[in-house]
């Protein structure tokens, strides 16, 4: 399956009880290590829906999910529809977990979808620590996050914001290509993209010059507490157990997801601290 067929899987993870609210409500997602883009997310969105609304005993059709790109179109979109559960990369989970009131459930593990480590990574053999980095161009999927960027993944070491030329991309090979071209000196890529990097012409070159403490994986969240308990319990529930069923396991193959589960507050707790209030 292609890339770009991938990621539309994680936009599923959105929905909300008819219970809940009065009719269907749409929500919202935004995991992007493998790109995608919302019209060709949406057969995945639906296919997950229905199987959540069979499995917790919601009406069927009664909920919504959309796959935004970006995270301004994810901003916007919660601003304006007020979804109640989401899947979210943790760099937007830390940055608006108190503006959204934002109450992590469960965490997703998949090799395809998550990067538990990043790296800095550059050609140029002059650049070896992060202070000779301060002024020069970085591409990344993580420029419109500066925050998480300098507190969780630089572990406040720099301020990525002032020390650094921020560009924002969709793609992280992308970034990997610009700097073999030279059209940026560093970009950030967790262990396999740096390794598969390493295999593109003119890439050998490529080292991290430095690498994160662990990093949360993503996040399956509620949005504020409308969800009622008998709901919540009911979904966790379904979600802890989809992967191991015949028809769940199906939908998360195609979905690229290993499993979920439980919250690692170790891991989260030590992110959190680093990201601050």
């Amino acid at each position: 399956m292609k890339n770009r067929m991938l990621a539309p899987m994680v936009a599923l993870l959105l929905f909300q009880s008819a219970v809940a609210v009065a009719g269907p409500t749409d929500v919202a997602i935004h995991v992007t290590r493998l790109g995608g883009d919302t019209v060709s997310a949406q057969p995945f969105v639906d296919r997950f829906l229905r199987y959540m609304e069979s499995k917790v005993g919601w009406t069927a059709g009664s909920t919504n999910g959309s796959f935004l790109v970006s995270r301004k179109d994810v901003v916007a979109f919660v601003a304006g529809t007020k979804p109640g559960i989401g899947m979210l990369e943790p760099s937007l989970y830390f940055e608006m977990r108190k503006a959204w009131g934002l109450q992590p459930i469960l965490q997703l593990e998949s090799s395809e979808l998550v990067s538990s480590r990043l790296n800095v990574v550059v050609k140029d053999p002059a650049i070896r620590t992060l202070d000779d980095l301060k002024g020069k161009r970085v591409w990344t999927l993580l420029a419109d996050t500066p925050a998480y960027l300098s507190k969780v993944v630089l572990d406040g070491k720099v301020d990525a914001a002032t020390a650094f030329s921020l560009k924002q991309i969709g793609q992280a090979l992308r970034g990997a290509k610009a700097v073999i071209r030279g059209d940026c000196e560093a970009t950030i890529l967790d262990d396999e993209q740096l390794a598969k990097s390493k295999e593109i012409t003119g890439g050998q070159d490529l080292r991290a010059i430095y690498s994160s403490p662990a990093l949360p994986p993503i996040p399956v969240v509620l949005f504020g507490g409308d969800l009622k308990p008998a709901d919540r319990d009911a979904l966790v529930k379904s979600l802890k157990g989809m992967c191991s069923t015949s028809d769940g396991g199906a939908i998360c193959k195609e979905m690229h997801i290993g499993r979920f589960m439980p919250l690692d507050a170790t891991v989260f707790d030590a992110a959190q601290k680093r990201f601050g209030d």
